[in-house]
């Protein structure tokens, strides 16, 4: 993050394969915890908010005093980044608090749905964003970009997640498209999505 400097959490190469699906455990003089919304402490393996505290962690935002005030709680910057932290320290990045899909009560991680989608062989890319629901709120909506010269329907690929993830996190519907927009940096620009698609009617809505 531009908030901190150099490396917060990082894995030791002993442990790169057993922890494959971490990002690793905080370095020396680094403080990580996982907060509910109130900024309390989580147990092991329950979802929060990451936050971090430590040497290099900015002290605030250059003559911004609302933003340091929102993102920097007690000495702790609050990274907007959703995880959980397991008995042996090794932190699991599980999505951004604005992606999480709120579904019936429960949250749905975009970021496991669209790893799913991607495994499926006709699959280049994919994202997930959440859809207003009259019901649950919010129900997920895959969008896709195929593989060049593949094929795949919307009902071949909503099968594909059959026994990968709960049935409730399956998506209600699948739209293709030829490219889905990124930042300069390469991440998924999931704002210009909700924009694009914010009409789309869902199969059960």
């Amino acid at each position: 993050m531009t908030e901190t400097s150099g490396v917060v959490i990082g894995t030791p190469p002993r442990d790169a394969v057993r922890k494959m699906r971490s990002i690793g455990r905080p370095v020396h003089f680094m403080d990580v915890r996982i907060v509910d919304a109130k900024g309390n402490p989580l147990p092991p393996k329950r979802h929060g908010e990451i936050v971090v505290k430590g040497a290099a962690v900015m002290k605030s935002y250059y003559r911004n005093e609302a933003a340091t005030k929102e993102r920097i709680k007690d000495g702790w910057l609050h990274t907007g980044d959703v995880g959980t932290i397991d008995a042996e320290g090794y932190v699991r990045l599980v999505d951004r608090t604005k992606d999480l899909i709120k579904s019936g009560g429960e949250w749905i991680s975009s970021i496991d749905v669209e790893n799913v989608a991607m495994a499926h062989p006709a699959v280049a890319m994919a994202a997930c964003i959440g859809m207003k629901h009259p019901k649950w709120d919010e129900r997920p909506l895959l969008i896709v970009v195929k593989k060049p010269g593949a094929e795949v329907t919307r009902e071949e690929l909503l099968k594909f997640y059959e026994g990968r993830v709960a049935k409730w996190w399956i998506p209600d519907d699948v739209v293709f498209v030829e490219a889905l927009p990124h930042t300069a940096t390469g991440k998924l620009l999931k704002v210009k999505l909700r924009e694009e698609f914010k009409h789309h009617q869902l199969p059960a809505a």
